[in-house]
């Protein structure tokens, strides 16, 4: 194995400025837990709990490239999975998917098999769901019960959760658990308030079974269904809720005989435009509880409760989310808040009622969802970024929690006490959660730049937290920092070659009066020895860099001022 190794470069060039200033000091203060780096290189990885995880790469000296399966510190070849093999996602509460379903590895045990975990789960969902509808339903499913089984599609949601599944069924969008228990998420649309133009009286709506919901005046009725015209769609879930985008369709008719003079005004106290007969649609967020309703409808089952947001404020006025909601935004569900992350911006949803009305509440948008996103298996939104890790406080800030090694490109997350992050290239790697992490020390985070230590010397601070160590040119003055990186003062002896720095660590050029010697130090900041020809004078330099005064060299005759006397 090739070890990482930290190329610095330091070269001295000409310096043509003598700095006399104190170095300034940058703050930027927080606390966060600074990780331990190891040298290894890891192609693939997964985090899981309990300090548990899949990595694919060559993590140690004197073992080889491998899938393994890594427990408590203790790393065990993962039989039959070849390196560089593909993590292709997770199935489940347990399993990380390799090469396309080829191999589920069961991250509590270490197991692997090549058995179609996935498939073989969908078909078993697939066969309870028909099950369970059979024979029970007849009323509301009409055409022939037919294999479900390729009709079914995961629902998405955060990693190692429950796995649900959506189906259509005679039109209807059906939601079904891995067991078979379903419920039928276009019977219960909520509580949907219609008003009137002409009329106080409100209508209010809970399911789409009937045909006919309320009598107005003149016959009039008023139904509601979700609009067929705009599929629903489920952007995220839970343990307990379903949650989606759809729209509802509101219309009123009128029966025999009757005059059609009732037009909609609003739905749920948001107004609908002009008010008018024709059928009116509004956005909604819907959230669906995934327990069944004690009751049937047509011997279906339906969600015990579905509550619906209008995409406005808590006045009812329309409002434009940060990323715009439709199956191009990324979502996260957590505590019972939406997520909304896509190109750089990330924005908290908050769904809240008021009254009658269930609206959403924005927060402010985010712009820094850059770097490396990846959500933990409660829905928190984390990101690995120029060496630090972040968790997202699902409000509108990134808080720093772990500060890794800077060239960190790769991240996997199951919740804070349990990820890995890694560079492929440069064969490093931190793990967070397993007992071969070095214990994690809190410690306050560095001010960056110059800063003055507790005994009163100075060092240089970069980004990554490191210490520079030699010589720094910093805006065209040139310091010496020693191996310990501290700043050095008065003569410095690099390789046998001597420079002169003043009391600010700034290294000199020209003349220089130390301790009532004269000293020239050329343009590069080495100390002259030698005969030294200034602007058409002649000097003498001892060995020791001393300007000779008052005496002959070489023949030649050098008075008090050290100038050759002609």
């Amino acid at each position: 194995m090739i070890k990482r190794v930290n190329k610095l470069t330091a070269l001295l060039v000409a310096a043509t400025a003598v700095a006399s200033m104190v170095p300034g000091i940058t703050a930027n203060a927080a606390d966060y837990t600074k990780i331990a780096s190891q040298e290894g290189t890891i192609y693939a990885a997964k985090a899981y709990k309990d300090g548990k995880f899949y990595v694919d790469g060559n993590v140690k000296d004197g073992t080889s490239e491998a899938a393994y399966y890594l427990n408590g510190g203790q790393y065990t070849q993962i039989d039959g999975i070849d390196s560089g093999a593909t993590v292709t996602g997770t199935y489940g509460d347990k399993y990380v998917s390799v090469d396309d379903g080829s191999y589920y590895v069961d991250l509590s045990s270490g197991k692997v098999t090549d058995e179609k975990v996935a498939e073989n789960a969908k078909d078993d969902a697939a066969m309870a769901l028909k099950k369970n509808i059979k024979d029970k339903a007849n009323d509301r499913y009409t055409t022939q019960y037919a294999d479900l089984k390729t009709d079914l599609t995961e629902l998405p949601g955060a990693e190692f959760g429950a796995t649900w599944y959506a189906t259509t069924y005679d039109g209807k969008n059906v939601y079904t658990d891995a067991k078979g228990n379903y419920i039928d998420a276009d019977y219960n649309l909520g509580k949907i308030k219609v008003e009137f133009d002409n009329s106080s009286k409100t209508v209010n709506i809970t399911n789409s079974k009937d045909t006919t919901k309320t009598e107005i005046t003149d016959k009039n009725v008023v139904n509601a269904t979700i609009d067929t015209a705009s599929a629903p769609q489920v952007i995220g879930q839970d343990s307990n809720y379903i949650y989606r985008l759809a729209q509802i369709k509101v219309a009123v008719t009128t029966t025999a005989g009757g005059t059609l003079t009732d037009k909609i005004s609003k739905i749920n106290g948001v107004s609908v435009g002009t008010p008018s007969s024709a059928p009116a649609s509004v956005k909604v967020i819907q959230k669906i509880s995934k327990a069944q309703a004690t009751d049937t409808i047509d011997g279906a089952k339906y969600a015990k409760t579905v509550s619906d947001y209008e995409i406005t404020d808590d006045a009812g006025v329309a409002v434009t989310p940060a990323n715009t909601l439709d199956n191009n935004t990324k979502y996260s569900i957590v505590d019972g808040k939406i997520i909304t992350y896509t190109n750089g911006k990330v924005q908290t949803i908050e769904l809240k009622s008021k009254g009658v009305l269930n609206y959403t509440d924005l927060d402010s948008v985010n712009t820094d969802a850059t770097g490396i996103l990846d959500v933990d298996v409660n829905g928190n939104l984390w990101k690995l970024d120029g060496g630090y890790v972040y968790q997202f406080d699902n409000n509108d800030t990134w808080n720093k929690v772990y500060k890794v090694d800077g060239s960190m490109n790769q991240l996997s997350v199951y919740d804070k006490d349990n990820m890995v992050t890694w560079n492929e290239k440069d064969e490093v790697y931190s793990i967070v959660g397993n007992k071969e992490t070095e214990t994690p020390v809190v410690t306050p985070e560095v001010k960056t730049g110059w800063v003055k230590n507790a005994d009163g010397t100075w060092s240089f601070v970069k980004a990554d937290a490191t210490k520079v160590t030699g010589w720094y040119n910093d805006n065209g003055t040139w310091y010496m920092l020693n191996s310990a990186g501290i700043m050095q003062t008065g003569w410095i002896n690099d390789n046998g070659t001597w420079y002169y720095t003043n009391g600010s660590g700034a290294m000199q050029t020209g003349w220089q009066l130390v301790n009532g010697t004269w000293y020239y130090m050329q343009s590069s900041g080495a100390m002259k020895t030698g005969w030294l020809n200034d602007n058409g004078t002649w000097y003498y330099l001892n060995a020791s860099g001393s300007m000779a005064v008052s005496t002959t060299v070489d023949g030649y005759k050098l008075g008090a001022s050290g100038a050759w006397i002609k």
